[in-house]
């Protein structure tokens, strides 16, 4: 299949040091959030704190389907992140309608 834009993007928030890992990781961010992702597998409790900071900073959040997330990074344990960069959350959000795996959160169940 190829890697996606929203694969490519995500790498480069890693390689640019502007994403935050895990949901305890986002609680304790103080400002420059622009973006939240979260993994359709997280946990009730742990998705409590990205909803806070999804209030707190104002932004939108994208979840994905079980796995894909952590799969994305290359890093299967992580289940939430937050990206800090304004032009590459901006990217990221132009080519969400395009992939079928990931979408906004609206409230409720997934």
């Amino acid at each position: 299949m190829g890697t996606s834009k929203i694969e490519t993007y995500l790498g480069f928030c890693i390689r640019a040091r502007k994403i935050v890992l895990g949901a305890d990781s986002i609680e304790r961010q103080k400002k420059g959030v622009f973006l939240l992702v979260a993994d359709g597998g997280i946990g009730k409790n742990s998705l409590k704190p990205v909803l806070k900071a999804k209030e707190k900073f104002a932004c939108p959040l994208i979840m994905t389907e079980t796995g894909v997330l952590g799969e994305t990074l290359h890093r299967p344990a992580v289940k939430a992140a937050a990206i800090t960069d304004d032009h590459l959350a901006k990217a990221i959000l132009s080519v969400v309608d395009s992939e079928p795996q990931f979408k906004f959160y609206s409230g409720g169940n997934n």
